[in-house]
């Protein structure tokens, strides 16, 4: 097997798969293409050893090499991080996401209203239902119309397919990669600017046009970068593990008809899906200065592939590692969220969107049945796994 080919192949998850269980095996700190080429962290102790170290490892590819003003939350320096980090905790952090959920209720009711009027035919579930939930909710945190959910999750599929495009040192933004998402926000921006300050809604682009950092507001231009990735990545990986978790009650009768018996166990049934889901299938972070991670040097100037896939899926944390296991005693030792002081500030969020998105559907239905037995369509990326689509009857409770 070509593992550096399998480790990025963007059609077969299944390969992908067997090339991180082949590194943790044999070689968890893994040089993709040899001498030179960039570091992949294949085991559990790896990965959760570099993340916390946010002063060696950080930005992404290319982050560095643009304005300050250009480069998004993910690849923001300390200390500007932490400081823009705050703006954003205040957006979609517990004491604000609660707000939502009055809003995703009625969401939600809609769209099963909609799934009925099917009837008895087969409906793509990703299309139908989860795909509207995260980027719903991430519109209303941040200030926009709900009715452009569907439009902003395309474009973050977009951004996606060009970013895996990027190679060492290209500074490509996100309004470089999709024009037409950069061109949507920043209407919006001009137009709340235009506005009297009196009459701007307490949503997240307020916030973030309001509140100083380093002693001043952010310019525009900031503000535009955080709001393209905020409404991509509150998008994307929530969309692919709630897919996952709805495959594996489709897939097993028994475990839907206990979760539906028992909405205790939606938690941990949460926590193993992002485990084995693992939405975000690596990240990449640039290594600030020499360093070794599980005895291994690692240079300057490194990219470094921290494999949270692979990580998720190490044996020796993890019994029966490829299998969902409802009740797993140590699943919360996942790293889907990442880890140390840059964990995902999202991570609130996507707990209750699971919960408000997979409670309706259990009070509604009871059973959901696949139309096709086996594997379903996976996402055509290495970064993302996750269902593009699931077709699914949904039979009403009596």
């Amino acid at each position: 097997m070509d593992v550096d080919a399998a480790l990025l192949d963007p059609d077969d998850p299944s390969r992908r798969f067997e090339a991180m269980a082949w590194l943790r095996a044999h070689d968890p700190v893994h040089r993709i293409g040899g001498d030179g080429g960039p570091v992949y962290l294949a085991s559990h102790a790896a990965v959760a050893e570099a993340l916390p170290r946010i002063d060696c490892f950080g930005g992404g590819v290319g982050a560095a090499d643009v304005h300050p003003d250009l480069q998004s939350l993910n690849g923001v320096p300390e200390p500007r991080h932490g400081r823009i980090r705050k703006i954003v905790n205040g957006m979609i952090g517990p004491h604000k996401a609660g707000a939502v959920r009055p809003f995703l209720e009625t969401l939600c009711a809609e769209r099963l209203d909609a799934i009925d009027s099917a009837g008895a035919e087969p409906v793509d579930a990703m299309a139908e239902y989860i795909d509207y939930v995260p980027s719903s909710a991430i519109c209303f945190l941040t200030g926009w119309d709900a009715t452009d959910a569907r439009q902003l999750y395309r474009w973050t599929v977009e951004v996606c397919e060009q970013a895996m495009r990027m190679k060492p040192g290209n500074s490509g933004t996100i309004a470089e990669l999709v024009p037409a998402f950069g061109d949507y926000v920043e209407e919006r921006i001009a137009a709340r600017l235009s506005l009297p300050v009196s009459a701007w809604p307490d949503d997240g682009m307020t916030r973030l046009l309001t509140t100083e950092v380093e002693g001043e507001r952010l310019s525009p231009t900031a503000v535009k970068t955080q709001l393209l990735f905020l409404l991509g990545a509150g998008s994307e990986t929530s969309r692919d593990m709630m897919g996952l978790l709805l495959y594996q009650l489709a897939a097993d009768p028994e475990l839907y008809a206990r979760v539906r018996a028992n909405r205790a166990l939606l938690a941990p049934a949460t926590l193993e899906a992002l485990r084995l889901c693992s939405p975000t299938q690596f990240m990449v972070r640039r290594c600030e200065y020499e360093t070794e991670i599980a005895g291994r040097s690692i240079a300057r100037g490194d990219n470094v592939y921290l494999g949270l896939a692979a990580a998720n899926r190490d044996e020796e944390v993890f019994v029966d590692a490829d299998y969902f296991r409802l009740g797993r005693p140590n699943a919360a030792d996942h790293l889907a969220f990442g880890g140390g002081p840059h964990v995902c500030p999202g991570s609130f969020l996507v707990r209750l969107e699971t919960r408000i998105a997979f409670g309706a559907l259990l009070d509604r239905y009871e059973r959901i049945e696949l139309v096709e037995e086996g594997p379903f369509e996976p996402l055509r990326t290495p970064m993302f796994y996750g269902p593009a689509s699931l077709p699914l009857r949904f039979v009403r409770a009596p």
